[in-house]
């Protein structure tokens, strides 16, 4: 059967900050999927309700967030307009999923014979959770798939999908068995997932569904400081050898770093160059550093085409470091072929000062005495050096969190992230949290953003306090960076966010 169908692939309205930087992007993972499924002959679209109506923000209850995007009314003549058979709706985190199966009820209303699929990360790391609450009678987990209880819901995916989403949207249009299609999620089973694949075989993302000038207008990209208004957002590898207890990445994409073919990555630039005129690179890897031949390759090409760039994401603080956490050697050489290529910023991920929260908490390889030393290489090599600070660790210490504070004031940093510890699903983390009912009274994994305090904090009597706290010591330490060297952050855009300490992964 050689049925031809249509698929619509959507992402929900946001849920940001009333002050703040909320961020939006083109949405890497359906964008490739969309081509997968064009590849099996089908009509395929593309809708993002937050781009559509970046402008309609309605306060949330508590008074310091906002929802974005479009309204009911709005996503209903949407939904109508493409006539679809099958809507995939992708949802990166927890705090996405109202807005989600208020899409998925939107679309049955419309026509109930459409098929819902959910998809992205929150609904991986939900299924990976319900499976461990399955096996651990201790878990204090729901052992109930709470997603998958939403009759407007026909089927998840979890895992790395790529190609299996798109071959399960086939076969509901064209009426096959989708049995033993990995990684699918029906209400009464849960297939495994697909085993990590080959990303060198994976096609580009279809860009040209996407509203991309839409996004540029916009201009709120993943990055703390851009140096472009047309920025392409675009990963060379997955994967993360680490396992740092708060990241979804090792259950995702796994602990192996898979690169894809150095040609297949300067042909979606140039590609992006041509039809977009981009002029800014952002790479969405976890682990851009970890491979220093890959990452060496990478800047050879990098250089020819002449762009800036940098790394939104955290890079790890040690790698190719000296021993004894000396300045220069490999890791400075690293960081200045990197400027070389056209690397203006690196985003380093220390997390905490204190050791151990980084050994018992975190449990990252990282010790303390090399944090300073990374941040002082990437400044000599000529980068911004952006860091990633992270407090209110379950059962960390206001000592703990001011020692944090302290450390990062005196680091030499240009610039701060720092964040408030949300228990993301599927990681350690999570589990722990939920096992021990950490949580603030009232507060949960919806209400996850990145100022939102969701667990308990030694020291603080309320989560709004704690989230005082945290928004003051931001706004101090980016404006003490902004004076220190005013240079550093008159680019483009965000220079109101440094000041005020906005920033936000």
């Amino acid at each position: 059967m050689n049925k031809k169908g249509k698929i619509l692939l959507m992402t929900p309205n946001l849920k940001g900050m009333k002050k703040g930087v909320n961020r939006i992007q083109p949405p890497l993972g359906p964008m490739i999927a969309a081509n997968v499924m064009r590849q099996y002959g089908h009509e395929v679209f593309m809708h993002d309700t937050a781009l559509e109506d970046w402008g309609n923000q309605r306060p949330l209850d508590d008074g310091r967030g906002v929802s974005i995007g479009q309204s009911d009314e709005d996503i209903e003549i949407a939904i109508r307009r493409y006539k679809p058979d099958v809507v995939g709706i992708s949802a990166l985190f927890s705090n996405l999923m109202d807005s989600a199966h208020n899409i998925a009820r939107i679309v049955k209303k419309v026509n109930p014979e459409i098929k819902v699929v959910l998809g992205g990360n929150h609904v991986s790391n939900a299924a990976s959770d319900y499976l461990y609450a399955c096996d651990t009678p201790d878990s204090n987990m729901p052992r109930r798939f709470l997603d998958m209880e939403d009759g407007n819901i026909n089927y998840a995916m979890r895992g790395e999908v790529d190609f299996e989403w798109p071959r399960l949207a086939d076969a509901l249009i064209k009426g096959k068995d989708i049995s033993g299609i990995e990684g699918l999620v029906t209400r009464n089973h849960i297939n495994p997932k697909p085993e990590t694949l080959d990303i060198t075989t994976l096609p580009k993302p279809a860009r040209d569904l996407v509203n991309m000038d839409g996004y540029f207008k916009i201009g709120a990209f993943h990055s703390a400081k851009s140096m472009s208004d047309k920025v392409l957002n675009i990963m060379a590898s997955r994967g993360c050898p680490e396992q740092c207890s708060f990241c979804t990445t090792p259950e995702m994409w796994g602990q192996k770093v898979r690169w894809r073919n150095i040609d297949d990555i300067v042909e979606e630039i140039n590609n992006a160059i041509r039809d977009y005129n981009v002029g800014e690179i952002q790479w969405e890897d976890d682990s851009l550093t970890a491979n220093k031949s890959r990452l060496e390759t990478l800047c050879n090409e990098l250089e020819k085409i002449g762009l800036p760039w940098c790394t939104p994401n955290g890079t790890k603080i040690n790698y190719h470091q000296e021993s004894g956490f000396k300045e220069g050697g490999k890791q400075l050489k690293m960081y200045k072929r990197m400027a070389d290529s056209g690397c203006y910023q690196i985003s380093l991920a220390c997390e905490s000062a204190d050791q151990n929260i980084l050994d018992e908490v975190v449990k990252k390889n990282l010790r303390v005495e090399s944090i300073r030393p990374a941040i002082a290489n990437a400044k000599k090599a000529g980068l911004i050096a952006h860091t990633f600070w992270i407090v209110g660790y379950p059962g960390e210490t206001y000592e703990q969190i001011e020692k944090t504070l302290n450390f990062a004031e005196g680091s030499g940093a240009d610039s701060y992230s720092i964040a408030i510890l949300n228990p993301l699903p599927g990681t350690p983390i999570y589990r722990k949290v939920m096992k021990e009912n950490l949580w603030w009274p009232g507060r949960d994994g919806s209400k996850m953003m990145f100022r939102n305090s969701l667990i308990k904090v030694d020291g603080f009597s309320n989560p709004e306090e704690f989230e005082r706290f945290v928004e003051e010591y931001s706004r101090k330490l980016n404006r003490m960076a902004y004076e220190r060297n005013p240079d550093k952050h008159e680019g483009r855009m965000r220079l109101e966010s440094l000041r005020e300490g906005y920033h936000q992964t």
